[in-house]
């Protein structure tokens, strides 16, 4: 099961990095709960992670996702990833700069089989802000 919910989670990133909304919303099921605390925002069921979703690419319709370490166990999984992109829309409090990002962030998840029952992201703001000359 392990390699297979590894495998799973590199298919969940690179759909981001596909900028396919569709795509990583199929990872999702109605009770699946995503929190991003860098944003202290909490999104319960399809509607509202797929509203998360459409913000970041209309933050940065150049999102880009690149995991380097992704640890699983039974049932869940760790990972540690990039994200990258131009700030080139605005995000809650964070007017556009139209400058690039790359930020190191971080996700624990847990699976209710192969979909994504809870996912809790961190990142850190103030790191984001100075890529793109907002600090």
């Amino acid at each position: 099961m392990g390699h297979c919910l590894e495998s799973r989670l590199k298919d969940y990133y690179d759909a981001w990095s596909r900028q396919d909304g569709n795509g990583v919303m199929s990872f999702f099921g109605e009770s699946s709960t995503f929190e991003d605390l860098a944003f202290g925002a909490r999104f319960e069921g399809l509607t509202q992670i797929r509203s998360f979703v459409d913000l970041t690419y209309a933050g940065s319709p150049d999102f880009r996702v690149r995991p380097t370490q992704i640890v699983v166990g039974e049932g869940s999984a760790a990972a540690a990833w990039v994200m990258s992109g131009t700030h080139s829309g605005d995000f809650p409090g964070l007017p556009a700069t139209g400058k690039k990002f790359e930020v190191r962030a971080s996700s624990i998840i847990r699976f209710d089989r192969d979909t994504i029952k809870t996912i809790v992201d961190y990142w850190n703001p103030a790191e984001f802000q100075r890529s793109v000359g907002l600090a």
